[in-house]
C-alpha cells in the first residue's frame, strides 16, 4: 500500500522534526542544543537513514522517491535561500548571525571559530533538508506553489515564536522582508523538484547538490573569519535612540575585554540588555542602565557573539563579535 499512513513514512516524517526541535528547545529555554545533540538529533538521524536503507532495499518506490526528492529539493532550496542573502552580506548588512549562533550553541562554546561556523552552517543545512523531507513526504506531486507557501509558513512561524524576538525579526521591517523573500527562494526549488518528481535535467543530481553545498560552506566559513590586523572601530561607539540602534545594520567586531561605548541619545533612561548567544534564551543577559544623554562604557568579559538590544523598544538589535586577543 503506497500511502503516507504507514509506519515507515510516519517514522521518517516524525524524525525529520528532530533537527528543528533542538533550536526550538534552545530558544524556549527548555534545554541547550549541545545537550540535545546526542539524545535527540542522533537518534532521529539514524531513524531516517534506517528507513531510507530499508525502503530502498525492499523496493518501496513511494518512500524512497520522496526521501530523495526532499533531500535534493531541501538542499537546493537552502542554496537559493542563502544565495539571496550573500549580496546583502557583501554589502555590509547583517543576514547571517543566526548561523554563527547555531554553531556556538551546537558546540557548547562561548566563542566563534571556523569550526563552530562550519558546525552552524551544517546545522543550517540539516534544517533545510529536514524541512524538505517534511514537505516531500506529504506533498510530492503537488503544484510548486505549495512549496512556496511552505517556505513562507516557515518564516511566519519564525517571526511569531521566541526565535523572532531573539533575532529581532519583529522589530525591523527590512529584516522581515528580507527573510520572507529568502524563503520564497527556498520554497520554489523545493516545490519544483517535488512537483516534477525528478532530480535530473535541472542539474540537481545528488553529486551536483553536494558540490554546491560544499562550495557554499567554504565561502561561508572563509568570508566570516577576522583576518590578521582586523580593522577595529574608531571609537567602538554604539548609538542608541531616539529611533533606532546604530550601527544597526552591521556587526561590531572588537577584541575580547575591550569596552563598548553606549551612547543614549534619548532624553530618558534606557535599560539595554547585552546577551551572549551561548545563553540562548531571549530573556537572559546583563542589564545595562543608560542615563539620558550620556555615554556608558561596558566591557565584554570574554570572546563570543553578543546581542545588544533595548527590550520594549521597536529597534533592531546590534550584534557584537568579540574575538580572542
Amino acid at each position: 500500500m503506497n500511502t503516507f499512513f504507514r509506519p515507515l513514512p510516519l517514522a521518517a516524517w516524525l524524525a525529520s522534526f528532530g533537527s528543528i526541535a533542538l533550536l526550538i528547545c534552545h530558544v524556549a529555554g527548555i534545554s541547550t542544543m549541545h545537550a540535545l545533540l546526542l539524545p535527540v538529533a542522533l537518534p532521529c538521524s539514524l531513524v531516517i537513514l534506517a528507513v531510507w536503507w530499508f525502503s530502498s532495499s525492499k523496493g518501496d518506490r513511494f518512500l524512497t522517491e520522496r526521501l530523495r526528492l526532499g533531500f535534493v529539493g531541501g538542499l537546493w532550496g537552502t542554496v537559493g535561500y542563502d544565495a539571496v542573502r550573500v549580496p546583502l552580506h557583501l554589502m555590509g548588512l547583517n543576514p547571517f548571525p543566526p548561523i554563527r549562533a547555531y554553531g556556538m550553541w551546537v558546540s557548547g562554546l562561548d566563542h566563534a571559530t571556523p569550526w563552530t561556523d562550519l558546525a552552524g552552517f551544517t546545522y543550517h543545512i540539516s534544517n533545510g533538508i529536514t524541512f524538505g523531507w517534511i514537505y516531500a513526504l506529504l506533498m510530492t506531486g503537488r503544484h510548486w506553489g505549495w512549496g512556496v507557501l511552505w517556505g513562507l509558513g516557515l518564516e511566519a512561524m519564525a517571526v511569531i515564536t521566541p526565535f523572532g524576538e531573539l533575532f529581532g525579526l519583529r522589530a525591523f521591517s527590512q529584516t522581515v522582508i528580507i527573510a520572507f523573500v529568502a524563503h520564497l527562494f527556498y520554497g520554489y526549488p523545493l516545490g519544483r523538484v517535488c512537483q516534477d518528481r525528478k532530480t535530473r535535467g535541472w542539474g540537481v543530481s545528488l553529486p551536483a547538490s553536494g558540490t554546491a553545498i560544499l562550495a557554499l560552506a567554504a565561502w561561508f566559513v572563509l568570508a566570516w573569519q577576522p583576518v590578521a590586523a582586523y580593522p577595529e572601530l574608531g571609537d567602538r561607539m554604539i548609538r542608541i535612540g531616539p529611533a533606532a540602534i546604530y550601527p544597526g545594520v552591521r556587526d561590531v567586531h572588537l577584541p575580547a575585554g575591550a569596552a563598548l561605548s553606549l551612547s543614549n541619545e534619548t532624553d530618558r533612561e534606557l535599560k539595554a540588555r547585552l546577551r551572549s548567544t551561548k545563553e540562548g534564551h531571549h530573556g537572559t543577559g546583563v542589564e545595562i542602565v543608560l542615563p539620558p544623554k550620556a555615554v556608558t562604557a561596558h566591557s565584554l568579559p570574554a570572546a563570543g557573539l553578543y546581542q545588544l538590544a533595548v527590550p520594549g523598544e521597536p529597534w533592531r538589535s546590534v550584534w557584537v563579535f568579540a574575538w580572542d586577543r
